[in-house]
């Protein structure tokens, strides 16, 4: 017989179904189950005791212990496997959150907008160490806590000190450094850190404004010094001896007092990490093979000081490898060189990088390269100076099979070369 579902159908008493036919029991039908299953008389002989009984059978009390004892068990299990894995752990849990500029352009754009921006994310970085204690400016670029500044701040530092722009001050972790890009990630135990966005590189050229932040001891807000790009693609041979490669020059209206100031887009986004490192007075420009119609200012003009920094994509590229592994693994071809003299870069209608000496048993010498070729592309990427070849490997990784194309008395050839990587 159906049974209504509208309480107000107007249909007269309809008697339920028998229990057996539905989900539901009334108190005193339960009650009757079970005293039959204890064995009690309900109604002996009639049709109800017949009902109740198998409303409820006997063996039901013991079905209902079991599946409760089952029931603790698997909540039992599932709180070990729980702990085991970690989510009773009130350890640190590190929530990543990085920010990549998409398009700003049409935006706020002047320092006082920069400052507010980019502000938040910079952090001031005091390193002990046994030579004496340095200060350098650091930007957050991954919210979990991870920090960017030099290598030179915190190579070797016994202790550093990250004092954030609300002005908690934090103990922090050298996670590696390196030393070849003047590179350093620094952690500190904060999630949820504000992120500075990080900038794209692509169409920028000489002339573009910039402006450079840094956070000096003592100071409230970060320090502003309104500029321009004036070069790209720069090789700096530094007074240590070493060399760094497609670097940015600013032309700036102050110089920053402290190593890592961040070189940022008028709009907010940062463009690289500024090094304390020095030129040595024959400092070099050699363009890449993505700007060489840029020109060089090796020299500030009046009243202006000048900025070297590292591109910010290279420089998060060599933070993201020291995260994780602790170390970086640059690409090694075995070879060094010189760019090609002008004169025969005129004779041959195009520049490259003419390679001076070949590791024996190094890639470059395994796959034939000899002393006084010309290398003109690697992978179908021009090649237009040595610092270009350098760079043009960091695209790639130990392992990797390339394609070099190189002139060698007056003739183009090409070698594939298998290449490895030292730290």
């Amino acid at each position: 017989m159906p049974v209504p579902d509208d309480p107000d159908d107007d249909h007269g008493f309809v008697p339920p179904l028998h229990p057996d036919d539905r989900l539901w029991r009334h108190p005193s039908e339960v009650a009757a189950a079970r005293r039959t299953a204890r064995g009690d008389v309900v109604g002996q002989g009639s049709g109800e005791a017949s009902r109740a009984e198998r409303a409820l059978p006997v063996g039901a009390p013991r079905a209902w212990s079991v599946a409760a004892a089952s029931l603790l068990v698997g909540v039992a299990a599932t709180l070990a496997v729980l702990s085991v894995t970690g989510t009773f752990d009130r350890s640190r849990v590190r929530t990543v959150v990085e920010q990549v500029e998409t398009d700003l352009s049409g935006g706020d754009a002047g320092e006082a907008h920069v400052a507010s921006t980019v502000g938040p994310a910079l952090v001031r970085i005091d390193a002990s160490r046994p030579s004496g204690a340095v200060t350098a400016t650091g930007v957050v670029f991954r919210s979990d806590g991870h920090l960017l500044t030099t290598a030179d701040a915190v190579e070797g530092a016994t202790s550093v000190n990250v004092t954030t722009a609300d002005g908690t001050v934090l103990p922090g972790t050298v996670v590696g450094v390196d030393t070849t890009s003047d590179i350093a990630v620094v952690d500190v135990d904060r999630n949820g850190m504000p992120v500075a966005v990080i900038g794209r590189l692509a169409g920028m050229q000489a002339g573009t404004p910039a402006v450079a932040l840094e956070r000096q001891p003592g100071a409230s807000t970060a320090s502003v010094a309104a500029g321009h790009v004036s070069a790209l693609g720069l090789r700096l041979d530094t007074t240590d001896g070493g060399s760094l490669h497609d670097m940015i020059q600013a032309s700036l209206e102050m110089t920053p007092s402290s190593g890592g100031a961040v070189l940022c887009s008028e709009e907010g986004a940062v463009l690289g990490l500024a090094t304390a490192r020095q030129p040595a007075p024959a400092a070099r420009y050699t363009p890449t093979a993505t700007n060489e119609s840029s020109t060089s200012t090796t020299s500030a003009p009046a009243g202006t000081s000048t900025l070297y920094a590292t591109p910010i994509d290279y420089a998060a590229q060599v933070a993201d490898e020291i995260i994780a592994t602790g170390t970086v693994r640059h690409t090694w071809l075995g070879v060094l060189g010189d760019d090609l003299d002008p004169a025969t870069a005129a004779t041959i209608g195009r520049s490259g990088a003419t390679l001076t000496r070949v590791v024996a048993d190094g890639p470059a010498a395994s796959a034939g390269l000899r002393e006084g070729d010309v290398v003109l592309a690697v992978d179908g990427v021009q090649v237009t100076s040595m610092s270009s070849l350098v760079v043009a490997l960091r695209t790639h990784h130990d392992g990797d099979a390339v394609t070099v194309t190189y002139l060698r008395d007056g003739a183009q050839l090409t070698a594939d070369v298998t290449l490895t990587s030292r730290a």
